[in-house]
């Protein structure tokens, strides 16, 4: 049975193009460990077929079915991209734009954007809008920014939408301020699950920009963004916790938690702030060590105050030595 199953699967792969109903049975059952379904989408996808090169990409990038990797990841999506495949420009577009190390490649990226938004991909339209708007990737243009990033939110693009009400709320790319339209705009991102949009709803709400002044409001979107994982708002619920805002009672400790997960996503305040827990055993057992690991991690990232925190500490090591030296 199981050499019959791999014989069907390979016969699906190899027999025509894969439709993306076969490509996503294939990719679930890869995921679930089928070393035969694997071999069919890598054998697809060695015979050229665009969308199994990109399921390919799919699985490296995720780390599903095979071992997680961003450079073959970004080798198969752009096998896919050259033949036209518009997700794959697109995620090609991601990979060069916010990894790091050799493969981040900001004007890459701006391409690959471009192919797929002139191709009426909604994401990739709001995401080369925003590099136009502030001169990522190659020279800005406010005007041409604008209008992809209109094209997007016309889509229903929520990242088209949080662009937009943003343009909207700071008057810029000449767009008339009107912060309650912006504030619409804003919601309609948030509720389509995009973490800063629900993080500038949240801010919003508590300063009664565009909307009604809600600090429950305010701390509903403020708690669905970090737990969606955004670092700014990750942050501000540790400071929530901290100092018991919004009718939550102080918890050190869930303070010290969320600022763990903003601090390993590279956020150099929660670096410094979790330096100054294990410092001072707030919500964490005391810990100089860490404190100090956390505090050079926020210090490489241009922190002022964690760099005068080691300086410091380095200056009182190095007084020390050199008493001891006497």
């Amino acid at each position: 049975m199981r050499l019959l199953l791999a014989a069907l699967l390979l016969a699906s792969a190899s027999a025509h193009a894969l439709t993306e109903a076969e490509a996503g049975d294939l990719l679930g059952k890869a995921v679930n460990g089928s070393a035969e379904a694997r071999q069919a989408i890598e054998q697809a996808a060695e015979k050229g077929d665009a969308l199994a090169e990109h399921t390919m990409g799919l699985m490296f990038i995720r780390g599903q079915g095979q071992v997680q990797s961003d450079s073959q990841a970004l080798e198969w999506f752009l096998r896919a991209a050259r033949k036209g495949h518009v997700e794959s420009q697109h995620n090609a577009a991601l990979i060069y734009e916010r990894t790091s190390g050799s493969l981040n490649d900001p004007a890459l990226a701006r391409g690959w954007y471009r192919s797929a938004a002139q191709k009426g991909y909604a994401r990739s339209q709001a995401n080369l809008g925003n590099q136009l708007l502030e001169g990522v990737g190659g020279p800005p243009d406010v005007d041409e920014a604008r209008d992809w990033i209109e094209k997007s939110a016309a889509q229903g693009e929520p990242r088209g939408q949080y662009l937009l009400g943003m343009l909207a709320l700071e008057g810029r790319a000449g767009i008339t301020r009107n912060p309650e339209v912006a504030a619409r705009l804003i919601a309609a991102a948030a509720n389509g699950k995009d973490r800063e949009a629900q993080y500038r709803l949240a801010l919003l709400y508590g300063n009664g920009t565009g909307v009604e002044k809600s600090n429950e409001k305010a701390l509903e979107w403020l708690m669905q963004s970090a737990k969606l994982g955004w670092p700014e708002s990750e942050l501000m619920v540790a400071a929530v916790y901290a100092r018991g805002l919004y009718g939550v009672p102080k918890n050190d400790a869930e303070s010290a938690t969320w600022l763990r997960r903003a601090a390993l996503q590279g956020n150099a305040e929660a670096e410094y702030q979790l330096g100054r827990a294990y410092a001072e055993g707030r919500g964490v057992k005391r810990d100089p060590e860490q404190a100090l690991g956390w505090w050079l991690r926020a210090s490489r990232r241009g922190h002022a105050q964690a760099i005068a925190m080691v300086r410091r500490i380095e200056a009182g090591a190095a007084g020390k030595a050199g008493k001891a030296g006497k």
